[in-house]
């Protein structure tokens, strides 16, 4: 966990550090190999975690929908990929959560701006059923996220996040 569910930083300075070292990235980068940071957003119970740890063999806790709909990620979590070795991965908490209450406006465009800020790639997994609803489609969040990439990086030629759009749940004969 690097950030909390409470939006406080977790790790120490020396624990990312140790974190980063653990995984050879401070090598990586001193021997001229680039690492990359993949990140993903999209509303809670989406398959977010599931999604990364089937494309990048990470360990993140996923939802068991057994137990039903709720929060499984809380805060922002790092890992490293197993598959890809020069990736880092970043788990966003899902937005549009129930459990956060009346103030996860605030968490949802904060966690959003720093995967943006991070993130070489920008995962944002959608439920198709979502698309073209203001609320469930996460638009506040995304008019953010597309405000800010533009603000921050319209100067900047060398940093550029790709944003990546997944489609949940996609059935042809619903159109």
């Amino acid at each position: 966990e690097m950030i909390s569910g409470e939006g406080k930083f977790t790790s120490s300075d020396e624990n990312l550090t140790s974190f980063l070292r653990g995984h050879n990235f401070f090598d990586k980068a001193k021997n001229g190999n680039e690492y990359y940071i993949v990140g993903i957003m999209g509303s809670q119970s989406s398959g977010k975690s599931t999604l990364l740890n089937l494309l990048f063999d990470t360990h993140f806790e996923e939802l068991d929908a057994r137990s039903g709909r709720q929060q499984t990620t809380k805060g922002i979590w790092l890992a490293p990929s197993a598959r890809v070795p020069q990736a880092l991965i970043v788990d966003v908490e899902g937005t549009d959560s129930a459990q956060r209450g009346e103030d996860r406006g605030s968490f949802e465009r904060q966690s959003a701006l720093f995967a943006l800020a991070m993130a070489e790639v920008l995962v944002i997994n959608m439920w198709f059923t979502d698309i073209g609803r203001y609320a469930g489609s996460n638009a506040g969040v995304l008019k953010t996220v597309f405000e800010v990439n533009l603000q921050l990086f319209s100067h900047d030629t060398n940093h550029k996040t790709l944003l990546l759009f997944t489609i949940r749940d996609y059935d042809p004969a619903e159109t």
